[in-house]
């Protein structure tokens, strides 16, 4: 993946950054200001993505018999460490002795040590970029982190460099690249959608005002939320001369998902990852949200049919969840 997409924007905010770097700092902050709001943002992945972590793992132990309980485990991009709770709360979690809590942005480890004190597993946290790790895991997971990296093959080879021999890879959360364009999926999400719009809303007073004047009266009430926040951090450390709007800071941090400033870039492909991935065999893939939301965040009637695709192993949802053994 090069960053040719960032081109335009690079140049419209007039970065003396090289487009490599401007990236880099841009995801570091943006993370950094998100790290206060995520768990709260992310509810939804607190409410679904257990269900899909213990499918990936009953796959795994379908496939093969797990009998050590001393799986040393590196959760890269850990965030607040949802991803490594989540697998903890899983069969594979008593098997599991280490754990390594890897990110960029320091914020983010702060709240993931929060988490890891409750957990009674040896842990550490590093802030790093895995190519600066020289350790080896029994087991990587890999958590809503995929579409954030601009050069995937250069990681990829990172990943296979990180894992021992028979080691297991876990990566879950990411937009399905093969399948955004699916027609059915597209129809489901449509009709999804317009049974939205059926639902009566209470409005507020400020779904009345326009979205200019309510950001001018909380910037007058000093009531800044963490888009303004980020940009003022950039502007002031030069990497930025012009302000960027939320979707352009989304089209530099999750630069595989499609934006209104970047429609060529969308998802992450099986058929990529097993090309670069040659020495792993899948165990599973899988997918869900059919409906283009997250199964905690449909209405009822809407869960039981998330629930029937789900159970069907159907291929066409929104995200990709795999897991792979190393050979």
């Amino acid at each position: 993946m090069s960053y040719d997409s960032l081109l335009p924007l690079h140049k419209k905010i007039q970065s003396p950054l090289s487009v490599q770097k401007f990236q880099e700092r841009v995801n570091i902050v943006f993370h950094d200001f998100e790290a206060a709001h995520y768990d709260k943002m992310h509810s939804d992945m607190w409410g679904s993505l257990q269900e899909q972590i213990n499918l990936l793992v009953d796959d795994l132990f379908a496939y093969e018999d797990i009998k050590s309980h001393k799986l040393s485990l590196l959760d890269i991009g850990c965030g607040t460490g949802l991803s490594t709770q989540i697998l903890l709360n899983s069969k594979l979690g008593e098997h599991i002795e280490e754990i390594t809590l890897l990110d960029t942005s320091s914020n983010m480890l702060k709240f993931a040590e929060e988490k890891a004190k409750t957990w009674q597993k040896k842990y550490k946290t590093v802030n790093a970029y895995l190519s600066e790790l020289d350790e080896k895991f029994d087991v990587i997971i890999i958590s809503s982190v995929l579409h954030h990296i601009p050069d995937l093959d250069v990681f990829l080879q990172q990943v296979n460099g990180a894992l021992n021999h028979k080691g297991l890879l876990i990566h879950i959360q990411d937009p399905n690249g093969d399948f955004l364009n699916d027609a059915e999926y597209n129809a489901r999400k449509k009709q999804y959608e317009k049974e939205l719009d059926l639902i009566p809303k209470k409005k507020k007073i400020k779904d009345y005002l326009p979205k200019k004047i309510i950001k001018s009266i909380k910037r007058l009430l000093n009531r800044k939320d963490y888009i303004d926040s980020i940009n003022d951090k950039l502007l002031a450390e030069s990497i930025i001369k012009k302000r960027m709007t939320a979707d352009e800071i989304w089209s530099v941090t999750d630069i595989h998902v499609e934006t209104k400033n970047d429609t060529l870039n969308k998802g992450i492909s099986l058929d990529y990852l097993k090309k670069q991935l040659p020495n792993f065999e899948l165990i599973k893939m899988r997918s869900y949200c059919f409906f283009g939301v997250l199964k905690s965040d449909l209405i009822d009637s809407y869960k039981e049919k998330e629930s029937k695709f789900i159970a069907e192993n159907q291929v066409n949802g929104r995200n990709i969840s795999c897991i792979w053994i190393k050979k």
